[in-house]
């Protein structure tokens, strides 16, 4: 019998809307917010255009920042 490989599905490639995944470290004072900060500083300098934050459940202290890579400001 052949044997048949399961390979993980890929991640598709992101067209104009980019999830970013965020762990935010809640035991250290003051580096969730640093972690977020550099996140959205890291967008902005791509002028991307934060549209939405959703709350990653499979992960304590994870949130997903969705990004609009080709919006109005987007370039």
């Amino acid at each position: 019998m052949a044997e048949v490989q399961s390979q993980a599905p890929s991640v598709p490639e992101a067209e104009r809307y980019y999830a970013e995944h965020v762990q935010l470290d809640s035991g250290t004072a003051g580096s969730s917010q640093e972690t977020l900060q550099e996140s959205m500083n890291k967008g902005a300098r791509q002028s991307w255009r934060l549209v939405g934050v959703v709350v990653d459940p499979t992960s304590p202290g994870g949130i997903f920042l969705v990004w609009d890579k080709k919006g109005f400001f987007s370039g």
